[in-house]
């Protein structure tokens, strides 16, 4: 059998505007990694808490609309600042706040509805069991998934 083997070297000094692949991902700082896990536990929570105020059919969809509005704008903002001259940091040297806008499009396509999972999946949860436990449940389940990339590689190491 044989085995497919990525040079993860190679990966790693890819720059951000480069990344092809979603394991790609697992070559950030584990501070990015970080950053992105609180955006997605931070959500949860909210979702948590707003959740019983709206019963309304549509109020899932509308908070996924709000959610994603709310972490694409500061990208959208920022790449109005992009330039021929602007550099872009490999992969491994990324910074979560300097260098969230300088991804290729298809990242913020990923993002977004891992973003929608999350939302949507702790809505239906939580419209079914919101207690404690399921909200502690679930962020248990979105940190070993989000932050999974570092938990690996270390484990790896």
């Amino acid at each position: 059998m044989n085995e497919i083997r990525h040079d993860t070297t190679a990966s790693s000094a890819k720059k951000l505007n480069q990344m092809n692949r979603l394991s790609d991902m697992g070559h950030f700082p584990p501070q990015v990694n970080a950053g992105a896990t609180l955006n997605v536990l931070m959500t949860v929570a909210i979702t948590w808490l707003i959740e019983p105020h709206f019963g309304q059919p549509f109020a899932p969809v509308l908070w996924v609309a709000l959610v994603l509005a709310l972490n694409l704008l500061p990208v959208i903002l920022l790449r109005l600042t992009i330039t021929p001259t602007t550099t872009y940091p490999s992969l491994a040297e990324m910074d979560f706040v300097r260098d969230q806008h300088k991804f290729s499009d298809w990242v913020y396509v990923a993002a977004s509805a891992n973003m929608a999972f999350w939302v949507l999946s702790a809505w239906a949860v939580f419209s079914v069991n919101r207690t404690p436990l399921a909200l502690g449940g679930l962020l248990l389940v979105a940190f070993l998934a989000t932050f999974s990339p570092v938990l690996l590689r270390r484990r790896s190491a």
